[in-house]
């Protein structure tokens, strides 16, 4: 069994258990963002602006001159009244009859970015792949990015077009089958939407990919506690600072449960979720100490281990693999096959986990 111990530097140890700590801690207290100098801040500034011209460059010119492959494309564009400026991307099983009267489960997914680039179209295969995986209806959904527009305006855009999506009587949706699901920042943003009031007891389940769970530790202390050694550069360690930037304001408190999920309450959450890790990301300790502590499973002696289920929880550490790791798999070079392995398994795993808890549940319970 692993024993995070085992992996963590001595010097940092004390850090894993003032996580597991705070976390446990019922009301822990406010810790407003502080304003960092003006050389930082440009910086970040200057850095941010550059990374989104450069993103949106890109896609505009692959998209233009490279058409997505007809098989890997959404049945349907549509956008709700709630938010006209983002397009909402769905996708049938490729075997649903478009006459046939029969509901199916629904699962939204969430594309990652940083809170600041890139868009639900990056998401095209895996929401395809998903649709035909588990007979699922995917809807692919958009959100306001950072700078312009920072914590909280992401978290209530999804929270308000899934809203609209379950009125939407055109969508053959069981509203009793409900499961969201995102990668990264997508995944802080599922688990932060489904707190929202009006969400909280509609979505069963949420299976999010290597999230951002906890910004009340800036990146340099997480990049000096990371539970690994002799890794590739990690792929955050120069982002992570300029997306903390754009999307969390001077003032505002860290230990947000919108904003960093891990201090949300167990009930305010979906009651069932899967947790994924990479084994050489920065992130990886506190999605795993936030799962631990939602399995109970959050004493001192407790090992933390690199796949568990219990209960309503599951976790798996994807080994060998950094922080995006299940995007940009063309090619043939060992590291991609690879990782288009690893996926494959945790996408299976996720969807039989997903059957047992949502799927097989008329009642969703």
């Amino acid at each position: 069994m692993w024993n995070i111990s085992d992996e963590v530097k001595p010097s940092n140890r004390a850090h894993v258990q003032s996580l597991k700590r705070k976390i446990a801690a019922a009301c822990p207290p406010v810790l407003p963002k502080k304003r960092l100098s003006v050389i930082h801040r440009l910086n970040c500034f200057l850095q941010l602006w550059l990374l989104k011209i450069i993103a949106a460059t890109y896609f505009f010119v692959r998209r233009l001159f490279i058409n997505s492959p007809f098989a890997i494309r959404p049945t349907l564009v549509k956008r709700y009244t709630c938010r006209l400026t983002l397009e909402v991307r769905i996708f049938f099983p490729p075997d649903y009859e478009g006459n046939s009267r029969s509901l199916l489960p629904l699962y939204f997914n969430i594309h990652g970015g940083g809170f600041a680039v890139c868009d639900a179209q990056i998401d095209d295969r895996f929401c395809t792949s998903w649709a035909k995986r588990t007979g699922m209806l995917v809807v692919s959904l958009n959100y306001t990015k950072a700078p312009l527009n920072p914590f909280p305006a992401a978290s209530y855009d999804i929270a308000a077009v899934i809203k609209e999506v379950l009125e939407d009587a055109s969508l053959p949706v069981d509203k009793s089958r409900v499961a969201i699901g995102g990668f990264s920042a997508g995944g802080n943003l599922a688990l932060s939407a489904t707190q929202l009031p009006w969400l909280k007891g509609i979505i069963k389940a949420a299976v999010v990919y290597y999230p951002i769970v906890d910004f009340s530790h800036p990146p340099d202390v997480k990049l000096a506690a990371k539970p690994y050694t002799n890794s590739p550069p990690d792929t955050l360690e120069k982002s992570s600072w300029i997306f903390d930037w754009g999307y969390v304001s001077n003032g505002q408190n860290r230990r947000d449960p919108l904003l960093s999920p891990c201090y949300a309450k167990r009930e305010d959450l979906p009651p069932w979720i899967y947790m994924v890790g990479a084994e050489w990301d920065m992130l990886r300790l506190e999605a795993q100490v936030m799962i631990h502590h939602l399995a109970g499973l959050v004493n001192e002696e407790d090992p933390m281990v690199d796949a568990f289920e219990k209960g309503n929880y599951k976790w798996t550490v994807a080994k060998g693999c950094s922080h995006g790791f299940t995007h940009d798999l063309g090619g043939g070079s060992p590291d991609i096959q690879k990782r288009r392995q690893t996926c494959e398994m945790i996408y299976q795993e996720a969807y039989e986990w997903l059957e047992r808890s949502v799927l097989g549940c008329q009642d969703g319970k």
